[in-house]
């Protein structure tokens, strides 16, 4: 797979004929084969991960498929839009797609693609915040392991996960969760608000040990990467 890193939590996954674009924001496509079928994945409707120039990439690509969180209007093209709402199954061209519920919101995405397992977090975390009361705290903790528990022990080949340096010192809650209760074959860090420095952070710090060499070094835009 090539996987290239566009911008916050905006990544492009390249594989067998396809090309699956999870949360654009920001940043330049890839220039893809003229064989590649692209299929556009929006976990939900803030700005930072749902960009509407998105649908004007059809008038290059005329057989692409948008996957959206209920909370986004399509814009005219409802023949090319799967709308997907949290705990649902569908499938698209042999395309598995599994969503859980956001912790924020819309949806987070696993998704298998021949024998590739891909998820994609969207705003599903971990979130604690210091300013925050005791009571949403608790709430947030009990919604995102609910999530996970639905995750415990499968096989995930790329995941996409929120490391967040806002949250201070519980900035890798989410994502070290993650990687300790599936089986995840490389994850790439997102939502770091460029903030690239945060990577350091979560190998230098002594609860990644146990998967820190499973973690990619994402240190600019467009960086694209072989898996």
């Amino acid at each position: 797979m090539k996987i290239t890193y566009l911008k916050h939590s905006g990544y492009v996954v390249e594989d067998a004929g396809r090309a699956m674009v999870f949360d654009y924001y920001e940043g330049n496509l890839p220039d893809f084969l003229e064989a590649v079928k692209l299929y556009v994945f929006v976990s939900h409707v803030h700005y930072d991960h749902f960009n509407p120039q998105i649908f004007q990439w059809k008038d290059q690509y005329p057989d692409i498929q948008y996957i959206l969180s209920n909370d986004i209007e399509e814009k005219g093209f409802k023949e090319s839009c799967t709308f997907v709402g949290p705990g649902q199954e569908v499938v698209l061209d042999g395309i598995k797609i599994r969503t859980l519920r956001s912790t924020d919101e819309g949806v987070a995405f696993l998704v298998q693609a021949g024998e590739r397992r891909i998820y994609h977090g969207g705003d599903l975390n971990w979130w604690h915040w210091e300013e925050e009361s005791r009571v949403y705290n608790e709430m947030m903790r009990r919604r995102f392991l609910h999530e996970m528990e639905k995750l415990e022990g499968e096989s995930v080949d790329v995941a996409f996960l929120p490391l967040d340096p806002r949250q201070e010192e519980q900035y890798a809650w989410g994502f070290d969760y993650f990687m300790r209760h599936t089986r995840t074959g490389c994850a790439f860090p997102m939502h770091f608000w460029e903030e690239y420095e945060v990577y350091d952070r979560l190998i230098e710090d002594t609860r990644s040990e146990p998967y820190r060499q499973r973690v990619m070094k994402v240190s600019k835009p467009q960086q694209s990467f072989e898996v």
